[in-house]
């Protein structure tokens, strides 16, 4: 999922690890996602005798404006929006965090679901208890009808080449089609059944994302295949918190009295109103809450240290899957194509990762050593070959492709994000490649929807992304991030590579969880290190801080809270 802010990894805590294997049949609670590394990462905390009722105001996650597009499940792009999706909506599966190192893919809606044996097709059983907060039922096709309006041609989600994953999706996201027969929907014996195009272990994972998310038949009637801020999406769902208000200032939550239940066994919602507060950025969020606004806040760029001393209450070191990287435009004349892998590698060699890291974080977060962060099953150390400062070898490379007839004819362009320290890494960037290689660059700062204009043919050049994960698995960095498939929505600078595409898909359809890791480990390294397509810069650590009468805010590892465990306090 796009990061819109700043916010959470703790590499140090978790190591190497491998899947365990996976059965052919489910039931909730019987199988994990494999060890996300060693077991000091901690477990979730969390006091079920803490204080019910009151209001939390939340100052953290809408603090970049200019990034919000919709929190919409069909299109819902950025962990900020996710934290009102997933308050609203639960899925067919989610996982149980209870074991941050270890987390168990469950049930949510879903009781039970079985595969066959080459991973092609999968039934999900559909529990009867299940409402909307108006109290429709939540039935098989209202995930089919889900699906389909999610994956259509004319809501263009940026997510939408998850419908590929379905046979006929590719169709359907193209326009011919406007519905799946791949997806049989059988409402009397309550079961969804699923054919994909190809094999994949890891469905019932992918599954657990806000785009397939149940719809409401009502609600679906009322917005159609059309979307944007607030109510002008789809937002009555299934989850602990329905909508009661959302505009530009705020958008405001209260419990669902209707709901079922989480996968912790939670059914009931401990505040009574859940806002969460929009601010222009980072650094506005921060003062409100030092001057006595909000239950919480994120920490902008120069002020970790001094939130580390004056607040004790913090998600500094909360262990989350997120990567921060720049991807180059494969689109940009001079950046782009394999004429200027050599130029590329260069750039990487250039940048400082330990001055960006202590300048920009104060030395709070992890340097990368691969675009895949430490705790992903499959994970290896070290995988990247240019993930480091090695000034003589970037020129040496530098010189190389000028050697081969290559020259640069205008400054390269680094484009970010306004808001948060984007604008003092993009910076940074620039001083290294200029005192490092002598290459010029020009900042390019997008002040509104950041991500749908680096998504468009020619709007990435050298552009700021960072992903958390949205499911714990690597093929959620590798597909989501660089498939042809995502072309338009999340592969910002549009890699596009036919052995890339072939080792992926080799590793979707293998069954066994060790073999797939080595697959996607060939795979990240021949996008790192042969076509060098992104530059990984940190892995993120934690930065909200929080008043001391809040209790259970602990962070599970994909950065989306449990906002219906969290207490007001008295």
């Amino acid at each position: 999922m796009a990061g819109a802010l700043a916010l959470a990894l703790l590499a140090a805590g978790c190591g190497d690890s491998k899947e365990n294997s996976k059965s052919t049949t489910t039931n909730a609670g019987s199988k994990t996602a494999g060890e996300l590394g060693k077991t000091d990462c901690g477990t979730l905390k969390y006091d079920k005798n803490a204080p019910s009722g009151g209001t939390f105001t939340d100052y953290a996650y809408l603090s970049d404006s200019g990034t919000n597009t919709s929190f919409d499940p069909g299109v819902v792009q950025t962990l900020s929006e996710s934290q009102i999706t997933t308050g609203l909506y639960d899925g067919l599966t989610d996982f149980d965090f209870s074991n941050k190192c270890n987390p168990v893919l469950k049930g949510a809606v879903a009781s039970k679901w079985t595969a066959n044996d080459d991973a092609t097709e999968y039934t999900f059983d559909i529990k009867k208890d299940q409402v909307f907060s108006d109290g429709t039922p939540v039935l098989p096709s209202s995930f089919k009808a889900g699906w389909e309006r999610a994956g259509s041609a004319e809501l263009a989600s940026a997510y939408g080449y998850l419908i590929d994953y379905v046979k006929g999706g590719a169709d359907l996201q193209s326009g011919k089609v406007k519905t799946l027969p791949a997806i049989v929907a059988d409402d009397t014996g309550m079961t969804l059944k699923v054919t994909l195009d190809k094999p994949n272990a890891d469905f019932p994972s992918i599954v657990s994302h806000p785009f397939f998310s149940p719809v409401d038949k009502a609600d679906l009637a009322k917005i159609g295949n059309t979307t944007g801020w607030g109510t002008k999406g789809l937002t009555v769902g299934n989850g602990p918190f329905k909508l009661q208000t959302a505009n530009d200032q705020e958008v405001v939550l209260v419990p669902n009295d209707k709901w079922a239940g989480n996968v912790y066994g939670d059914t009931k919602v401990k505040v009574d109103k859940l806002v969460f507060k929009q601010t222009v950025d980072v650094e506005t969020a921060y003062q409100a809450f030092e001057a006595g606004e909000g239950d919480d806040a994120p920490v902008p760029s120069g002020k970790y240290q001094d939130a580390l001393a004056a607040y004790p209450n913090n998600s500094i070191t909360d262990p989350n899957l997120g990567s921060y990287y720049f991807d180059f435009g494969e689109d940009d004349p001079q950046l782009g194509g394999t004429d200027n892998v050599k130029l590329r590698q260069a750039i990487s060699l250039a940048i400082d990762r330990n001055e960006l890291n202590t300048k920009v974080y104060e030395e709070t977060r992890t340097v990368s050593t691969g675009l895949v962060p430490p705790g992903t099953p499959g994970y290896k150390e070290g995988l990247c070959d240019f993930c480091k400062l090695d000034v003589t070898k970037a020129k040496q490379l530098y010189k190389e492709w000028q050697d081969a007839g290559n020259k640069l004819t205008k400054p390269i362009k680094i484009n970010f994000n306004e808001g948060g320290s984007h604008g003092d890494v993009a910076t940074i960037i620039q001083a290294n490649l200029k005192d490092n290689l002598g290459i010029d660059a020009e900042l390019g700062s997008v002040a509104e929807d950041y991500f749908k204009v680096v998504a468009e043919p020619g709007g990435c050049n050298f552009c700021r992304s960072g992903w958390y994960a949205d499911y714990p698995t690597y093929g959620n960095f590798m597909v989501d991030l660089f498939s042809k498939a995502s072309i338009g929505g999340n592969n910002f600078g549009r890699f596009n590579d036919p052995k890339f595409e072939d080792l992926i898909a080799k590793a979707q359809a293998e069954t066994d969880d060790t073999k797939r890791g080595e697959l996607y480990n060939q795979a990240e390294s021949y996008m790192l290190n042969d076509q060098t397509a992104a530059v990984p810069l940190v892995w993120y650590t934690g930065s909200q801080v929080f008043r001391d009468t809040v209790k259970n805010f602990d962070q599970p590892p994909l950065g989306i809270m449990l906002w219906e465990r969290i207490s007001a306090g008295s």
